[in-house]
């Protein structure tokens, strides 16, 4: 069959149900257990109160008869784990056995990420993926219990019980079997990529269309049920195709259709293969090559679906929301349907030749991947700005953003006593004069968090607000303001994050285009982008947009809303195409470019 039959083939194959849901009550089994052992878990899409559902679990004795003993809801110690209770329940939210309620063994947390959670269990609270703005109590009543939310992310709700409201969700209820083979009679979990491709990419010699390191084949009307059927489906059809195309680089989305999250640097192109908005997928591999031996960090942001692989070396760790086959590690990888998936992979790398597999996996929309690579052991996107497209060759140099030596002036400031909670952007701005206020000058950068309450962050130690006090905080607003130095003529890309509700702002200024936005809601109004409270499918609040500027001096003001839940802010900035880093005091230089990972180009 050729190539145009195979594409016409798969485009009337588009399954008529995006993803056909596991019936309600099957059983699974997966190796989250101590040492890898495998527990049992049941899907239960009933809707409960999270009180019932925990209840209905100890009702509920292992139903196959391994342990004799009765269930508990879901506690979860990895990525791996969180994505798989993800991807297997029914239902938009789905209640986890996590809880800060006395009654349980938890303290009451409020904004605090770290104390007094507590696993229904009891085992260590070692692995979260809160929202950015969450945990919040933002009930009156009270919020105990935690469920999983869009892009595989927790948020706090009420419990149910104790006066709380009742708010009924989804579960998954687990049996600790600790067997160390898979309990039978449940569905087995399996590994996420085919131990080997039916086709060795790295080794082409057919046909080929384009240029670049990247050899890829991709097929459309995939069945995107899982990330595991997305790569069945991809290694049944390409042992068929007869030609493969060749990229540049891994920066680039499907179809310009949406304005979705996007990586930490532009994302660039259309692929010049068969892709489109709708289930499809594509595998992408290159050769490394190195003159001697090191460690890597590899940063990959996707949308839906995607692993990472480099056959014969296992990854280190894995940070973000993506995680560790257990069953494969090898492989990094991310399955939650977001269109900011991502997760940062380290990994070391012999001298010679190495192999990088990476598969995407799209089910609605737009899709979109991102493939950074940096030196060394990092932990998070803003841990360094030597993030380049692997391949990528050194540009001359590049003239970084910076602030004068002034620094930062930062003011805080709390609503009056007796004044109307704050609830918009606009409410902070409208803060009187006489607001009480703490001013702090000469800040040599921004990259706060609340001390007892702090959110995502995106850069290394943040430091506490001005005027911090013991406790979560809430209802305050951060303004910030300095002067933006330019070394040289030309586009720059300039930032904010925070968790929820932010704006940006270069007087007299016109920004070009929004270049990240993980919030969903950014809005572009002559010299300022901000954004309200994040969508429910975001991971927190992030935008970067470009902006021409001439060498000098502009003003920079950074404008920050607490309403309710945890705290960060940052401010950063890069020449066009280039991760960031934050705007610091004096630091506006011209430095070398650097080279990307090395890849081999393939021979013609």
């Amino acid at each position: 069959m050729n190539r145009l039959s195979l594409l016409l083939t798969a485009l009337v194959a588009v399954p008529a149900s995006l993803q056909a849901a596991w019936p309600d009550g099957t059983l699974f089994t997966a190796p989250f257990g101590p040492g890898g052992t495998w527990n049992l878990y049941q899907a239960v899409s009933k809707p409960m109160t999270w009180t019932e559902a925990q209840s209905a679990a100890e009702r509920l004795v292992d139903p196959l008869g391994k342990t004799g003993k009765p269930g508990h809801l879901v506690c979860i110690s990895s990525a791996a784990e969180n994505m798989f209770v993800y991807q297997r329940v029914q239902g938009f939210y789905i209640w986890t056995g996590l809880t800060d309620n006395e009654k349980r063994g938890g303290k009451e947390a409020r904004d605090d990420r770290n104390g007094g959670w507590h696993w229904i269990t009891g085992e260590p609270y070692t692995f979260q993926s809160w929202r950015s703005y969450e945990p919040n109590e933002m009930e009156a009543t009270g919020e105990d219990a935690v469920s999983i939310g869009a892009s595989g992310r927790w948020l706090d709700m009420p419990n149910g019980a104790d006066g709380q409201t009742e708010n009924k969700q989804a579960s998954m209820i687990e049996w600790e079997t600790r067997s160390p083979e898979p309990v039978a009679g449940a569905v087995k979990l399996e590994r996420v990529l085919p131990e080997k491709w039916s086709v060795d990419l790295s080794a082409w010699k057919g046909e080929v269309i384009g240029e670049g390191p990247w050899t890829v084949m991709s097929s459309v009307g995939l069945d995107t049920f899982s990330i595991q059927t997305v790569a069945q489906g991809l290694d049944e059809q390409i042992h068929a195709m007869q030609t493969a195309f060749r990229m540049p680089r891994l920066n680039y989305h499907v179809e310009h259709i949406t304005l979705f999250a996007g990586g930490w640097v532009e994302i660039k192109d259309f692929p010049a293969f068969p892709m489109r908005a709708g289930p499809c997928g594509a595998l992408h591999v290159a050769k490394v090559k190195l003159d001697k031996p090191g460690t890597w960090s590899i940063n990959v942001h996707g949308d839906d679906y995607f692993a990472v692989r480099f056959p014969g070396h296992k990854w280190k760790s894995v940070r973000g929301l993506a995680g560790i086959d257990p069953l494969d590690a090898e492989t990094m990888y991310y399955e939650c349907e977001s269109a900011d998936g991502c997760g940062i992979g380290v990994i070391d790398l012999p001298a010679g030749e190495s192999t990088i597999e990476v598969m995407l996996g799209n089910r609605v929309n737009d899709s979109m991947i991102q493939v950074l690579a940096a030196p060394g052991e990092q932990t998070m996107d803003g841990s360094t700005d030597q993030w380049r497209l692997p391949g990528h060759k050194a540009a001359g140099d590049l003239a970084w953003p910076g602030v004068s030596s002034k620094g930062w002036t930062v003011i805080r400031k709390k609503p009056p006593v007796g004044a109307k909670p704050m609830e918009k952007l606009m409410d902070g701005m409208a803060l009187p004069e006489n607001a009480p206020a703490v001013t702090a000058e000469g800040v040599e950068k921004i990259n706060y968090i609340d001390s007892d309450g702090a959110s995502d962050i995106e850069f290394p130690n943040p430091v506490e607000l001005p005027g911090d006090e013991p406790g979560p905080q809430d209802q305050f607003v951060v303004m910030a303001q300095a002067e933006l130095v330019i070394p040289r003529d030309g586009l720059y890309h300039i930032g904010i994050q925070s968790d929820s509700r932010c704006a940006l702002r270069i007087a007299d200024q016109q920004w070009l285009r929004i270049i990240r936005d993980t919030s969903y809601h950014v809005k572009v109004e002559g010299d300022t982008i901000h954004t309200e409270n994040p969508d429910r499918k975001s991971t927190n609040g992030q935008l970067f947009a470009e902006i021409e500027l001439k060498k000098g001096s502009y003003t920079i003001e950074a404008f920050y809303v607490n309403v309710k839940g945890p705290t960060s802010l940052a401010v950063f900035g890069a020449p066009a195409g280039y991760a960031p880093r934050l705007l610091a005091k004096d630091g506006a230089k011209i430095e070398p470019d650097i080279d990307g990972l090395p890849l081999v180009m393939p021979a013609k």
